[in-house]
């Protein structure tokens, strides 16, 4: 088994980093304080905050899928597009869905921070539903799916999760929110690629696998 690429690999060692000193209090302090983000009207927002939640994680179990996700998906797309568009596209990604979260909770008045790469990953997720749409996987180990399948499946889950919990007063729709936002960023940036004009493109370009 081949190790990560140079970009793949740096994010799952600062990942691995973060999650072992979480536990410490003043650590933890200092990530729930300033690099978790906070909504625009709690006082507590920093601009640095859209970059830096996504390496924060809520608990260890959060930060393991996401690593996972990471490892199994992030490979073949910095392979395919490159460390330069790789580390674009996750921030489009991180950043539409940090974006998501500061409307959704200034119109709703909600207080919860927000945490951990979960906006990135699913950006992912929507890259190989629209490069590699008929692979097939095997959804939560169970469901024998093609990639674009299991990307309508997610945001139909996610979308689920966020109504529930806004109609039952919880407040984890944050997260699904997020999640939606960061699969919208990452659809946005396929397509800005796409669509560029040719005198502005630089390399192998994309490409869409059956």
């Amino acid at each position: 088994m081949q190790p990560p690429p140079p970009v793949t690999r740096a994010l799952l060692i600062a990942m691995i980093v973060l999650v072992f000193l979480t536990p410490v209090p003043v650590v933890r302090n200092i990530e729930f304080t300033w690099l978790a983000l906070s909504p625009l009207g709690s006082g507590n927002f920093w601009l640095w905050q859209v970059l830096t939640y996504a390496f924060v994680h809520i608990d260890v179990v959060q930060c393991l899928i996401n690593m996972l996700v990471l490892y199994m998906f992030g490979p073949q797309l910095e392979e395919l597009w490159g460390p330069k568009r790789y580390v674009q596209f996750l921030l489009a990604s991180a950043l539409t869905g940090a974006a998501a979260y500061l409307l959704l909770t200034a119109l709703f008045f909600a207080v919860a921070p927000l945490a951990g790469a979960s906006g990135a990953i699913f950006g992912m997720l929507m890259a190989f539903g629209v490069l590699f749409p008929h692979r097939r996987i095997l959804l939560f180990f169970v469901a024998d799916v093609t990639m674009r399948n299991a990307v309508f499946i997610f945001i139909g889950i996610e979308i689920f999760i966020m109504l529930n919990d806004m109609f039952s007063g919880s407040a984890g729709w944050v997260s699904s929110v997020a999640h939606l936002g960061g699969m919208l960023g990452g659809y946005l940036m396929i397509l800005w690629w796409r669509h560029r004009p040719p005198s502005h493109r630089r390399g192998g370009g994309m490409r869409r696998v059956k």
